[in-house]
């Protein structure tokens, strides 16, 4: 059986351009002379299209353009076409499902909907879906198929610490089917290829064909990888490495090689690793299908020459090109030399544009004070801070960081450039970054751990040495760097991993942790930056290392209310600050 694999990129709501994707991969497949090309999840409303779907219009519209689809098919022989949809529940319960036809030459064959409906991290499918009952089994080309969506090839193992009270790929091989096609939109998180291979590729064990379709392209928060892949009997036959568009690879079932072996046995981690799409790949493609799909072609950025702001430039000009990209420079009083020389430095290797201008912050501290302060009455809060000198000087600091926003928010409003955030997770955790940093559009690096934008910098070589070797500092005071405020990184960055990705918010809980992470490829932090996992192991042996723990967690839940307010960036871990994260801001736990 010939199978083409129908890897698109879709948007919510694009009926038009998902149609055509759709329509130019079946007349790809119908050319190669394939029995069945398979599509994504969804594909055709586009997927997450979240509350859209309550607008009955909405769902007209994808039903119409599955009629579109059947109808093409009208004229093709031989060739099924499995599309993803929304259908509407005439019965009891939720008001859709989740669905899937089967089409072949301008009839339904069949129609399989949804049994498990994902409830964990940015999935909330049992908001609208009504879960199927029924599994779908169609003969193609002699084999006996079964239709599965995503979360059905999860269960029973372990993932998130539940299971469903039923395993469809279990059914079907009761059932006697020897092949499953499974549509699939799997949001990339960090070696997410390897789990899925490990979980799904025992049950082709023995003599089952699985195809594996993934959406591919960025979506507001989430990035899909792609990675669409084919197994049988436990081997790897195929898997797609192109994320940069539409892509329609051809596999015979029965005629191709196998690529690795038993590829969900431990030895196969590091060759999969290799085959799989790269973090920073990813990135790229988050940010370029965000501006892009948003209707923006220029980016504008507060360049100051650290580490943040290097690899948001880089990122930018990969995807957009250097020429659409904006990088302005802001100076205070506090600045440094060496920030000016490897900002430009930085921007002549990229190629993007170069701006000035200076931060005057004192002048404007000192007029607002002044008129604050005109009031005698002993009542009034500014007098009785100022009588109990209580006036806070971070406010001060603050207000570089605040002007240099209002300057790239100008130049955005003025010019019709999308304003991009240089904020990582680890600082966002912390809250340290005044308040109105990460509020512009689209934050790249908002996901990514200290540690994962220094391994970034110190990879392409058109980010100066410079940059990513010196201390990091806010440069809002004389002598400050982020260390001393905080933690060293190489110590907070696997505290803020623990508490955010595992929800450790114990000091004890936190020796098990990294105990359990000892292997340095699997710890967040430390090694990649110190060069030694010691220092964080020696760190937690110090007395004052569980007060530390205990300041840093505290901190990162007081701050859940600056978190709230930033804008959104790609998601790239398990669990990303924003979508799929829940925690109240208003609370009295921590």
């Amino acid at each position: 059986m010939k199978v083409c694999l129908g890897q698109i990129n879709t948007t919510p709501g694009d009926f038009d351009g998902n149609l055509a994707r759709v329509k130019h991969g079946i007349d790809q497949a119908a050319s190669s002379h394939c029995d069945v090309i398979l599509f994504p999840e969804l594909c055709i409303p586009g997927y997450l299209s979240q509350d859209l779907i309550y607008n009955p219009l909405f769902i007209d519209r994808n039903l119409s353009v599955l009629q579109e689809i059947v109808s093409y098919t009208a004229e093709i022989s031989g060739l099924h076409v499995v599309v993803g949809y929304i259908e509407r529940n005439e019965g009891v319960g939720k008001p859709y499902f989740n669905s899937a036809a089967v089409i072949k030459k301008g009839c339904v064959q069949a129609t399989y909907r949804k049994i498990l409906l994902p409830f964990y991290d940015v999935f909330d499918e049992a908001r609208y879906y009504e879960p199927g009952d029924e599994l779908t089994i169609v003969e193609i080309d002699g084999r006996k198929v079964g239709i599965t969506i995503c979360e059905d090839l999860w269960n029973d193992k372990g993932s998130d610490g539940y299971n469903y009270e039923r395993n469809p790929m279990s059914l079907y091989l009761k059932a006697g089917a020897d092949t499953i096609l499974s549509l699939n939109s799997s949001p990339y998180v960090q070696g997410k290829c390897w789990q899925r291979l490990t979980t799904i590729a025992p049950g082709s064990i023995p003599e089952v064909s699985i195809v594996y379709v993934n959406q591919v392209g960025g979506q507001d928060e989430l990035v899909f990888d792609g990675q669409s892949f084919v197994l049988s009997n436990g081997d790897l036959l195929h898997l797609n490495t192109t994320f940069a568009g539409d892509s329609f690879d051809i596999v015979d079932l029965d005629a191709a090689a196998v690529q690795l072996p038993r590829v969900f046995e431990s030895g196969m981690k590091v060759p999969v690793l290799e085959r799989s799409v790269a973090l920073y790949d990813m990135l790229v493609l988050g940010l370029r299908d965000y501006v892009q799909k948003s209707g923006f072609s220029q980016l504008v950025l507060a360049s100051s020459g650290g580490v943040d702001s290097a690899v948001v430039c880089k990122l930018a000009c990969d995807a957009v090109g250097a020429k659409n990209v904006h990088a302005i420079r802001m100076p205070s009083i506090y600045s440094s030399d060496h920030s000016r020389t490897d900002a430009i430095t930085l921007h002549r290797n990229l190629g993007c544009w170069d701006y000035e201008v200076d931060i005057a912050h004192e002048k404007i501290v000192s007029m607002l004070n002044s008129r604050f302060a005109h009031h005698d009455d002993p009542e009034n809060l500014v007098r009785q801070k100022l009588a109990d000198n209580a006036y806070s000087h971070v406010a001060d600091e603050n207000m570089q960081a605040r002007l240099r926003d209002l300057y790239v928010m100008h130049f955005s409003n003025a010019y019709g450039a999308m304003p991009l955030s240089t904020g990582n997770k680890t600082e966002s955790a912390c809250g340290y970054y005044t308040h109105f940093d990460m509020n512009f559009s689209y934050a790249p690096i908002k996901d990514l751990y200290k540690f994962q934008v220094f391994d970034i910098a110190r990879q392409h070589a058109d980010i100066p040495s410079a940059v990513w070797q010196k201390p990091p500092s806010a440069e809002l005071a004389h002598d400050q760097e982020d260390e001393k405020s905080l933690l060293p990184y190489v110590i907070l960055d696997p505290i803020v991993a623990a508490y955010v990705e595992d929800y450790v918010s114990t000091f004890a809980g936190f020796e098990a942790w990294l105990k359990s992470r000892s292997d340095e490829a699997s710890l967040p932090g430390a090694s990649r930056i110190s060069g030694d996992i010691d220092q964080v192991l020696s760190w937690q042996a110090e007395p004052g290392a569980e007060a530390a723990f205990t300041r840093i967690v505290s901190l990162i839940g007081r701050m859940e209310y600056k978190r709230r307010q930033t804008c959104p960036g790609t998601k790239v871990s398990r669990v990303a600050f924003g979508i799929g994260r829940r925690v109240p801001i208003v609370e009295k736990w921590l």
